[in-house]
């Protein structure tokens, strides 16, 4: 096929600037090769979002691929960006160049960048995975995202590490993937119960001391905790847990199996699996999506996937 015209948008701010090294160095790549490209920078919060429509709306090239250099939430602003003009379907490419890089662990692709640009290289055409679609009622929001939606507990870990120092200082070690761990241990004592409302299969499910509740796409969350071992961004449907906190001690015991990938199990520990799955929240609770905050309100979020074409060749 023709060569492949790389529309490249990079986030500077990912993994707390050390994504920089990493764009140089995918750029030596391409420029040695000859490839064409074209790059836009995100400057600010939401921006990859704006980007990533600008080259929906315009692109004239044939066989374009829009290459994300950043982590889970550009690469999410991005694909919510292209979804909202009339080339939606664009292939995308993903360099994790963030603190987590989920997604990367997700769909069994390199996480480390240069590799991770081989694979892309040697793509001849797009793979198709599975992505999460979600409503919300209560802000009247709709978006999509790679990794995954929670509420509660993970969302409150979440909000503590982005606003933490430590984040950056693990990044710059690039031990970035702890970060989340330790807005465990900031959250871990402040948090309560809620309950929680699941509408699944034409049923519903009610979960008065919930504590995390995650809807995911994949197995990772949280810089690679296997949140759900079975979950996979191929079988076209959603997976939900939620995670009851009864007592202290066994929350405890649960976070530890959870870590070890050893708590579907038990009894605290449900689990949903559709193709469309509702979760309502009554309280005020944290919400995250893709590793960025979402706010604090309660929730009616609506859930399924869709498919999104990527650019790469997995080993």
């Amino acid at each position: 096929m023709a060569d492949v015209f790389y529309y490249i948008i990079f986030n500077p701010a990912a993994g707390s600037g050390t994504s920089v090294a990493t764009f140089k160095a995918v750029r030596k790549v391409l420029d040695a090769r000859k490839l064409p490209y074209e790059i836009r920078v995100s400057r600010y919060s939401g921006h990859a979002v704006q980007l990533g429509k600008q080259i929906g709306s315009f692109n004239k090239h044939e066989h374009a691929v829009v290459m994300v250099i950043g982590g889970d939430g550009t690469l999410n602003q991005t694909i919510s960006g292209l979804r909202q003009t009339d080339q939606p379907l664009l292939p995308v490419a993903y360099i994790p160049a963030g603190s987590g890089n989920d997604f990367a662990r997700g769909i069994g692709m390199a996480q480390e960048p240069m590799k991770a640009l081989d694979q892309i290289l040697a793509a001849t055409e797009p793979l198709v995975l599975d992505i999460g679609q979600y409503s919300e009622a209560s802000r009247h929001e709709s978006g999509y995202f790679v990794n995954n939606i929670g509420v509660g507990f993970d969302a409150a870990a979440v909000a503590a590490a982005n606003r933490s120092n430590y984040k950056r200082i693990l990044n710059r070690l690039h031990l970035g993937s702890l970060a989340y761990m330790f807005g465990v241990v900031n959250v871990f004592f402040s948090r309560k119960p809620f309950p929680v409302t699941v509408h699944h299969d034409g049923k519903f499910e009610l979960i008065p001391r919930a504590f995390l509740c995650t809807t995911t796409n994949h197995p990772y969350f949280g810089g690679g905790v296997r949140i759900l071992p079975t979950a996979t961004p191929t079988d076209g449907e959603i997976d939900l847990i939620v995670v009851e906190n009864l007592n202290i001690p066994y929350f405890l015991f649960l976070l530890l199996e959870l870590i070890r990938g050893k708590h579907m199990k038990y009894k605290a520990v449900h689990h949903f699996k559709a193709k469309h799955l509702r979760v309502e929240t009554s309280s005020l609770e944290f919400g995250q999506m893709d590793g960025e905050e979402m706010g604090t309100r309660p929730y009616d979020l609506d859930f399924n996937v869709v498919k999104q074409p990527f650019w790469i060749k997995l080993d």
